[in-house]
């Protein structure tokens, strides 16, 4: 998956969203976005952004940024289009270890058991 622009400038918002005191309320459209409708509507450029902000932020289930970034827009993205992208979402686990980390740190609740059997060699250390 070759980053584009567009995910780029998300995750560089989202960092920055998530990095103010009330970034929950801030209503910066595409930072929000992948808080909100980017993992439902654009499953590729969700995990493209995500991606993005690995590369920018500290691999750590300490980290407030790691910690979000897992129960917000990855659990979406696996909860709305898991069956539609596992395929990525494993390679990405198999390619990256940050990933795998927090692949770990996603509540499987909602996720369709399908998509956790196909993710669950991934999924050995939750945190």
């Amino acid at each position: 998956m070759e980053p584009d622009q567009r995910a780029v400038s998300i995750a560089i918002e989202w960092i920055e969203k998530w990095s103010l005191a009330n970034a929950v309320n801030t209503a910066n459209s595409r930072a929000s976005g992948l808080d909100n409708e980017i993992p439902r509507d654009d499953p590729e450029l969700c995990l493209i952004a995500i991606l993005e902000i690995l590369k920018r932020i500290p691999s750590d289930p300490a980290d407030h940024y790691f910690q979000v970034l897992a129960a917000g827009p990855l659990e979406d993205l696996l909860v709305y289009n898991g069956e539609h992208c596992v395929s990525q979402v494993e390679l990405a686990a198999r390619q990256s270890p940050s990933f795998r980390l927090l692949l770990n740190g996603v509540w499987s609740s909602a996720i369709k058991p399908r998509v956790l059997d196909q993710l669950s060699k991934y999924r050995n250390a939750p945190w």
